[in-house]
């Protein structure tokens, strides 16, 4: 059963890159406007971060009877992020295939947002070559 999970998983992530080329060759052809791009998902995987982090740390100011003003600008410069890679697509394509291809790539920018997270903690983690630190004076 591990087998087919597996091989399930791997059939899906070249479907999803599949259409994702055909989308963006698609695109260029048709409206000179490249929609799945480098720069889309960094705005869209900043924009969706500010929003988690700033949610909750407007939880947190919220449940402690502090200032929530941090969270709110949080939450609101990313929701500014987002909107603007909806309005490019938009603005770049026609109405109804920018409507369509944002609600798709905003789905899987979200997916590819969390892993990106995590791809970046572990670079980051790889490459501040942390030592340990020994205590002589003990």
């Amino acid at each position: 059963m591990l087998v087919i999970t597996i091989i399930g998983f791997i059939v899906a992530i070249i479907t999803v890159y599949s259409l994702v080329l055909w989308v963006n060759e698609y695109s260029v052809k048709r409206y000179r406007y490249e929609f799945f791009n480098f720069s889309n998902y960094l705005a869209t995987a900043i924009g969706y971060g500010m929003i988690y982090f700033g949610e909750g740390w407007y939880r947190e100011a919220l449940a402690n009877n502090q200032d929530i003003l941090n969270g709110q600008v949080l939450i609101v410069i990313g929701f500014l992020l987002v909107v603007l890679v909806i309005y490019s697509n938009i603005k770049n394509t026609s109405f109804i295939f920018g409507v369509v291809m944002t609600v798709i790539q905003l789905a899987l920018y979200a997916v590819l947002a969390v892993v990106g997270f995590y791809v970046l903690l572990a670079a980051m983690a790889f490459f501040s070559q942390t030592k340990p630190v020994y205590s002589i004076n003990r």
